[in-house]
């Protein structure tokens, strides 16, 4: 669970992409360049280990991580202007070990591209592997995503349970770029005129958090909150 304290713990996981370092831009841009701890992780595999036959190739592979990591943070702190930034090398593949990290207690919320380079084995499909399986919230952010305030996050409602602190990642978002929360549900047909019914279950776990509540239509879920996001332009 998110600790409420002013200081965010982000692991920011690359794969040494274009789009890794505009996930971790979009993170600063979230929480701010001071004030923070900044965690880059990259994670490496030996796929030789898979066919005792071929020799094993896991000092280099540690070495050349070691090093693309080094210059990776180096342009992180450029364009960013980051303080607090930490490094972090580790072998096996990328869910596994930040399930590993997230064990540790040491960190937050994990920030991942939603793709790598060409070939990548550690993201595209492993991001998916990430958001489903991570024990950490986790930001996944598209490559097209602009960098700048948010002033509207769309929660997805499912009409589940919802405890007061499983929200404090979106909420804590929210309080740091002012921004309102809208609760949306996809309900197929849409009863004009029907409630949410929602406050009670959201109320407590956005309190100090402005929020509203909105039914979306659509051929599907997916495609009934993606029409509220853009009709109601949420960031």
């Amino acid at each position: 669970m998110f600790k409420a304290d002013p200081m965010a713990r982000i692991l920011l996981a690359t794969d040494f992409s274009d789009n890794a370092v505009h996930a971790a831009e979009y993170a600063v841009g979230l929480f701010g360049p001071k004030g923070n701890t900044y965690t880059l992780l990259h994670t490496y595999v030996d796929l030789s280990l898979a066919d005792p036959m071929v020799p094993s190739m896991a000092a280099e592979l540690m070495k050349a991580s070691e090093d693309g990591l080094r210059d990776h943070v180096d342009r992180f702190v450029r364009r960013t202007g980051a303080e607090g930034v930490r490094q972090e090398v580790r072998y096996g593949p990328l869910p596994a070990v930040i399930n590993d990290i997230a064990r540790e207690g040491n960190n937050d919320l994990v920030v991942i591209g939603n793709a790598g380079k060409t070939g990548s084995f550690f993201f595209g499909s492993n991001t998916i592997s990430v958001l489903k399986h991570s024990h950490l919230p986790v930001l996944a952010v598209p490559a097209g995503a602009k960098v700048k305030t948010v002033e509207r996050i769309l929660l997805a409602d499912d009409r589940g349970d919802i405890l007061p602190g499983d929200l404090d990642m979106p909420r804590r978002i929210a309080q740091l770029s002012a921004a309102e929360v809208l609760v949306g549900h996809v309900e197929m047909p849409v009863n004009e005129g029907t409630s949410l019914e929602s406050e009670g279950v959201y109320g407590p776990a956005l309190a100090g958090v402005a929020h509203s509540y909105h039914h979306a239509r659509g051929a599907d879920v997916v495609d009934g909150l993606d029409r509220l996001a853009r009709r109601k332009h949420v960031d």
